[in-house]
C-alpha cells in the first residue's frame, strides 16, 4: 500500500516541479507540444539531455504504454484468480507482499477492487485498439524517452493500486456496500464513450497525407480544448468512487495534475497556432473553470 501510494506522490511532486524547471518541462512535453523546433533546442546544459536521439515517435510511445498496461494488468488478474483459490501468491503479488504486510487470513476476492481491475482491463483494451486503429499520429509528433518511462511506471502503479488499501488480495474490513458500483460504472462508461468519440474526431482531422493539425469541433470539444483529457480524469475518478480507497484517490490526483498541466499547454498551443481560437470561448480542460 505505502509503496504504491508513495510512487503516486513522487510522480505528482515531479509533475508540478516540472512546471518551474525548464529541463523537466522540456522532457514532459510530447506530441505537438514537443514537435518541430522545440526538440533539441535550449540552453547548453540542457542540450545533452534534450538531444533529438532521445525522442521517439508518439505513436510508438502510446502503443508501448497501453500494450504494457494490457499485458501487466492481465497478468495481475490471472495472479489474483490463482491467489483467491490457492492462497499462494505468484511472482508479481509475491513481490508486492515483500513491501506490504500480507493478510493474516485467507485472501479473498474483494468485489469493489476487483471491479476496478476489470474496468482497467477494458480501458486498456480500448486504448490499445485506438492506438492501432483510430489515432492518426502526425509525422512530427514526438515524445522524450522520459515520458515513455514515466508512462510505463504510472501504469504499473495504476494496475497495482486496486490490489492494495485494502484491495483484492487483502480485504481488511468487510465491504457490504454495493451502491458505489453503480455510479462508478456509469462514470466509467460516460468517460470511455466521450474519450473514444473525441479521439475519433481528432483522427478525422488528419485524414490527409500530411496529417496536419486542425481545430476540432463536436462533442465536448465545444466546451473545452482537451475533452479526451477530461474523460481520462473521469475514468480514473470512477475507479476511486468504486473502490473508496485513499490510494485510488491519490491516483486520480496524479492523473488530474498531469492532464491539467498538459491541457493548459495544449490550450495555449491552439491559441498561438490558430488566430481567433479564443473567440470559441473554450476552457482548457475543466468546463467553465480551467
Amino acid at each position: 500500500m505505502l509503496v504504491v501510494r508513495a510512487g503516486f506522490w513522487g510522480m505528482i511532486t515531479l509533475c508540478w516541479v516540472s512546471v518551474f524547471i525548464p529541463v523537466l518541462r522540456s522532457f514532459s512535453r510530447y506530441g505537438k507540444l514537443a514537435s518541430g523546433a522545440e526538440v533539441g533546442n535550449g540552453r547548453r546544459a540542457m542540450k545533452l539531455f534534450n538531444h533529438p536521439a532521445l525522442y521517439i515517435p508518439s505513436s510508438l510511445g502510446f502503443k508501448l504504454f497501453y500494450t504494457w498496461l494490457l499485458i501487466f494488468n492481465s497478468l495481475l488478474l490471472v495472479e489474483v484468480s490463482y491467489l483467491s483459490y490457492s492462497g499462494k501468491p505468484l511472482c508479481i503479488l509475491a513481490i508486492l507482499y515483500a513491501f506490504d504486510q500480507p493478510c493474516s487470513a485467507q485472501p479473498q476476492l474483494e468485489i469493489h477492487s476487483l471491479t476496478v481491475s476489470v474496468l482497467l482491463e477494458f480501458h486498456a483494451v480500448r486504448r490499445v485498439y485506438e492506438c492501432w486503429k483510430v489515432h492518426r499520429f502526425s509525422g512530427t509528433s514526438m515524445q522524450h524517452v522520459t515520458v515513455s518511462a514515466g508512462g510505463i511506471a504510472f501504469y504499473i502503479l495504476a494496475a497495482l493500486s486496486p490490489l492494495v488499501d485494502p484491495g483484492v488480495i487483502c480485504p481488511l474490513v468487510p465491504r457490504g456496500k454495493l451502491w458505489p458500483l453503480v455510479p462508478g460504472i456509469l462514470l466509467f462508461l460516460v468517460g470511455s464513450y466521450h474519450q473514444h468519440k473525441c479521439h475519433k474526431i481528432l483522427a478525422q482531422l488528419r485524414r490527409g497525407p500530411e496529417r496536419r493539425y486542425g481545430v476540432p469541433f463536436g462533442d465536448w470539444f465545444q466546451i473545452v480544448s482537451c475533452p479526451h483529457y477530461l474523460s481520462e480524469i473521469i475514468i480514473y475518478a470512477s475507479f476511486a468512487v468504486i473502490s473508496e480507497t485513499a490510494t485510488q484517490w491519490v491516483c486520480v490526483l496524479w492523473v488530474a495534475s498531469n492532464l491539467v498541466i498538459t491541457g493548459l499547454r495544449t490550450h495555449h498551443w491552439y491559441i498561438k497556432k490558430f488566430p481567433g481560437y479564443q473567440s470559441l470561448g473554450r476552457k482548457a480542460i475543466i468546463p467553465f473553470l480551467i
